[in-house]
């Protein structure tokens, strides 16, 4: 049983569109490092027991980008802790509860922890703003315009489908009258007030579109996408700390393990990861004077809680082609009832220090030794 379908629709060696599904991208596309990425996580998918794969491969197929994440982020996990030494059984059962934990991680046929992979991703608002943006994107990559690129300054979001097709045409149409060499010798300059600006709005939604010159080898050609910046320009707020810890609270449903409990969370946005806010969101939001206030997900008025979750790993929005160099945040819950042991990964981790009761970074290895890839491991087009 394969992960990937043959394809009877091949694409060629265009990049990957906007709206595109990834995985009908990844099925289709001709690119020399599209074909060593299937070949890659199909070797990972032979390592998953027959009886889990189809479950694993529909949800991999699935052109809802929640289902297919969640499917890729444990096919990463796994091969991960096969690479750790460890051997790995799909959804054990827990007495007195109907739900399982996606994993119970065992060493030497000695059960260690239990493992349960979650995502914090953007509400159903935020994905349909998203494909609405996303559909306008892959209007206007079809634009031809043999001298400039496009950057786009982005403000809020759209709350209905703008027409992609007529922007596309009223650009065109001012790109048509621009000159080329006087905006290029602008920025050559520096004089950036004379760079020309198309503003538009929609709905909420307001791009301001400044042309890039093209050089002078590229100048004439129309195959490359015309997009070639996006950037907010305010800041997008962030509530990593909130979803994660909700996120984790939820997790929280097993009753008391006989093992440890460790959370791996994906956090599914372009900004990435940041260590304040993970450390907000499960030890409490720190205030100015270095105390935290007591509404993390492991504290609260009361005392400690949660502490059945033995540690919380995240990870940053899985790319495929760079698992190799992303590195997750891995905390220790200074709390747990059964504390995940230091050696337990060889990652990065914050743990305890159990003479002073604070958490201290331990050195790990990198994930290009743990997963055995080079940091670029994937060949150029």
């Amino acid at each position: 049983m394969p992960l990937f379908e043959v394809s009877t629709t091949p694409v060629g060696q265009r990049p990957k569109q906007f709206g595109e599904s990834s995985y009908l991208y990844y099925r289709d596309s001709e690119r020399a490092s599209v074909r060593v990425l299937r070949d890659l996580l199909e070797r990972w998918f032979e390592e998953i027991p027959v009886q889990e794969r189809l479950d694993l491969q529909q949800r991999f197929r699935s052109r809802n980008a929640s289902q297919h994440r969640s499917a890729l982020f444990e096919l990463f996990l796994h091969h991960l802790l096969l690479r750790s030494g460890y051997q790995v059984s799909f959804h054990p059962e827990i007495r007195g509860v109907t739900t399982h934990p996606d994993f119970l991680v065992s060493r030497d046929g000695q059960a260690q922890f239990y493992l349960e992979a979650i995502a914090t991703s953007a509400s159903e608002r935020e994905e349909a703003e998203e494909n609405r943006r996303n559909r306008v994107y892959d209007a206007l990559n079809n634009l031809r315009s043999p001298d400039f690129f496009l950057a786009l300054h982005i403000e809020g979001a759209p709350e209905t489908s703008p027409s992609g097709a007529r922007l596309r045409t009223d650009l065109t149409r001012w790109l048509q009258g621009l000159d080329r060499d006087a905006i290029l010798d602008s920025y050559i300059g520096q004089r950036y007030d004379e760079i020309p600006k198309y503003p538009w709005n929609h709905e909420g939604w307001s791009i301001v579109f400044e042309p890039i010159p093209k050089s002078d080898d590229s100048r004439g050609t129309t195959t490359a996408r015309p997009i070639g910046l996006t950037a907010p320009t305010c800041a997008t707020q962030l509530t990593l700390d909130e979803e994660l810890r909700d996120a984790v609270i939820f997790k929280d449903r097993y009753g008391n393990l006989a093992l440890p409990f460790v959370v791996a969370a994906q956090v599914v946005n372009e900004f990435g990861i940041d260590e304040i806010a993970v450390m907000d969101g499960l030890l409490g939001q720190e205030t100015i004077s270095g105390r935290r206030i007591p509404n993390g997900a492991w504290t609260s008025n009361r005392g400690a809680r949660h502490t059945n979750i033995s540690a919380v790993m995240v990870w940053p929005t899985l790319d495929p082609w760079h698992v190799a160099l992303i590195e997750p945040i891995l905390v220790h819950n200074p709390w747990a009832t059964h504390p995940l042991p230091n050696d337990a990964f060889s990652l990065t981790q914050r743990i305890v220090d159990r003479q002073t009761g604070n958490l201290v970074v331990q050195q790990g290895t990198g994930m290009p030794e743990l997963l055995g890839l080079e940091p670029y491991w994937f060949p150029d087009d």
